[in-house]
């Protein structure tokens, strides 16, 4: 599985020598907290790296060698989802390494005297710092963090396909992989494009099948892309297990039941594990435990609990960046509904007479500057539109703060996770498309298609069949939730007072027949006008976003446990009270 790091870097006055584990590199004293034998060192240039993640046909040494002989785009060339701490003693540099998509999120806090950082959102140190109100307003609104804040002051989230330099006064960024569309090659053919991106595919699940273990299990669902997944991983001669989630295995229809046929036809052992054992606290835990405040609230968690008892060594999962719009989106607030970022604070109006005014207008206020942040970082405020912005905030929203966080917070605490369909080489391919083409997945599926003409032999999936009922499972247990909100205390009481949570949970009625069934025929008749027959007919459907009381008091919980846990150990230097790792320490020969 995937090994987090964190490390603490102290200015060091040039006449003090650093303490017992730790190294100097530059002006700064670092002390590491990692596992061991995770630190790859060059004690002759006094060089070393940390890795989490996968490489695949490259090591760390290799990592270190494109730093040192790369030029500034050094991780351009270096394929994997990983992030990397790279601590160069002869240039007095520490620099933090995201991948291409940002698979292994990096928190930092900085300041002219101290630096931490780490691959946990939930570490020690950074738990001491007070609530951000823009990182719980996201969470609360979003239900996942983005635009790089977090749910503690001070503390951020380090930018995809960037090389940051903690060593100055500030982080200093350099994009090695800027998001430039260049467009197909003068003479290149659909048909020679479709056949380039069929040989990329199958050549980035070769990378990652050489990179994994004995146990490897695909996450399969009832769609096109995990089935594309496994069909490619079968003709390769993968022996690769599968296995989905559900609340009933059977229920028709369902990711479940379709998956179970789909690893029926394709000969794979195949496992359903339950979504839900039937505690709200449970999944909230889970969460907790796992997500850590770093990943979007997981109806499945309990799943991931169980998954962890087939021993796997890796999961392969069917997340990609090839689904656009139909049309170009001219709007922002299409952009930001397109990748489930509501536009505004609005959909939580319901919540006003509830909280008081001024807590109400502080979350409105924060939520207003993360979105101004996400559309900056995906630069909307210059000449950026259309398609490339819609890709830009894909990739800055829904790939690094949504899709890989909960990748990696969950399947990656047990198991390797490997993303094919973000490999480096199809990520390239991705920018030399012609747009349009990617809408709606039109190229995507007509090349898995050709490479396995028995690929929709099993029908799509009408419903995902594990998602609980989080309305009657709220009010069923709603006298155990309230017990335990009074029982502990969290800083977030301030901005939602336990009486606010009382409230909604005593508010929370039953969601009547008819509604449900008016529901489920505007899902149906959704899909319907998402088909091209549709989109001709009736035109693009509406965008629409909104947060129910169920979802946000899961999310309440779940925030108000994750800033509630207790900070590590303290010591005392000349400057204050300080958070200390443990962990690594420098050996003799680094």
């Amino acid at each position: 599985m995937a090994r987090d790091f964190s490390a603490v870097l102290d200015r060091l006055p040039d006449d003090r020598s650093p303490a017992p584990g730790t190294r100097r590199i530059g002006p700064w004293q670092v002390r590491l907290d990692a596992a061991d034998g995770a630190l790859v060192s060059r004690p002759e240039l006094d060089l070393h790296v940390l890795v989490k993640g996968c490489l695949y046909g490259a090591t760390p040494d290799d990592l270190l060698d494109a730093y040192l002989h790369g030029g500034r785009d050094f991780p351009r060339d270096i394929e994997g989802h990983y992030a990397a701490l790279i601590l160069d003693g002869q240039a007095g540099r520490v620099l933090a390494v995201a991948d291409r998509v940002g698979s292994q999120a990096m928190y930092v806090a900085h300041t002219p005297q101290h630096v931490l950082v780490s691959t946990r959102p939930d570490w020690a140190p950074f738990r001491e710092r007070p609530l951000d109100l823009e990182g719980v307003s996201a969470y609360l609104t979003k239900g996942s963090l983005l635009g790089g804040v977090t749910l503690r002051q001070g503390v951020g989230v380090l930018r995809r396909a960037c090389v940051h330099d903690l060593g100055g006064s500030h982080v200093c960024t350099h994009e090695y992989w800027p998001l430039t569309f260049t467009g197909p090659q003068a003479g290149a053919s659909v048909a020679d494009l479709e056949a380039e991106f069929a040989h990329l595919i199958r050549g980035a699940m070769t990378r990652r099948l050489q990179a994994s273990g004995g146990r490897a299990y695909l996450s399969l669902s009832g769609g096109y892309d995990s089935r594309g997944l496994l069909s490619v991983l079968t003709t390769l001669g993968a022996d690769v297990r599968t296995f989905s989630y559900a609340l009933d295995a059977r229920a028709p229809g369902s990711d479940a039941q379709v998956a179970h046929r789909l690893a029926a036809q394709y000969g794979t052992r195949h496992t359903v594990l339950g979504a839900y054992h039937g505690s709200v606290l449970g999944n909230v835990r889970r969460n907790v435990a796992w997500g850590g405040g770093g990943a979007p609230l997981c109806d499945e968690a309990d799943a991931w609990a169980d998954f962890a008892a087939l021993n796997p060594s890796d999961v392969f999962v069917g997340d990609h960046a090839f689904d656009i719009n139909s049309h170009p989106l001219s709007l922002h607030a299409d952009q930001l509904l397109r990748q489930k970022v509501p536009p505004s604070f609005g959909i939580l109006a319901w919540l006003r007479p509830t909280l008081p005014n001024t807590t109400y207008d502080a979350l409105q206020g924060a939520w207003e500057q993360v979105l101004a942040g996400v559309l900056a970082q995906a630069g909307a405020g210059s000449d950026r539109t259309g398609y490339p912005l819609e890709i830009a905030l894909m990739l800055d929203v829904n790939v690094a703060h949504s899709l890989l966080p909960w990748r990696d917070r969950f399947a990656g605490h047990t198991a390797h996770v490997h993303v094919p369909y973000l490999d480096g080489a199809l990520l390239d391919f991705t920018l030399r498309l012609p747009l349009e083409v990617l809408a709606r997945k039109a190229m995507f599926r007509r090349v898995l298609h050709t490479l396995d003409p028995h690929l929709m032999r099993v029908p799509l999936a009408r419903s995902l069949g594990y998602v609980p009922d989080w309305t009657t499972e709220l009010i069923a247990q709603r006298a155990e939730i309230w017990d335990s909100v009074q029982q502990t205390s969290s800083p977030l009481d301030d901005v939602i007072p336990p009486d606010v949570i009382h409230a909604l949970l005593l508010q929370l009625a039953p969601v009547p027949r008819s509604v449900q069934l008016r529901g489920a025929v505007r899902q149906t008749l959704g899909r319907l006008r998402r088909t091209p027959l549709g989109l001709r007919v009736f035109g693009p459907a509406p965008i629409r976003k909104t947060v129910d009381a169920a979802t946000f008091l899961r999310r309440v919980l779940t925030v108000r446990a994750v800033v509630a846990r207790g900070a590590g150990s303290v010591v005392q230097d000349a400057e204050g009270t300080r958070a200390r790792p443990s962990g690594l320490t420098w050996a003799a020969g680094d």
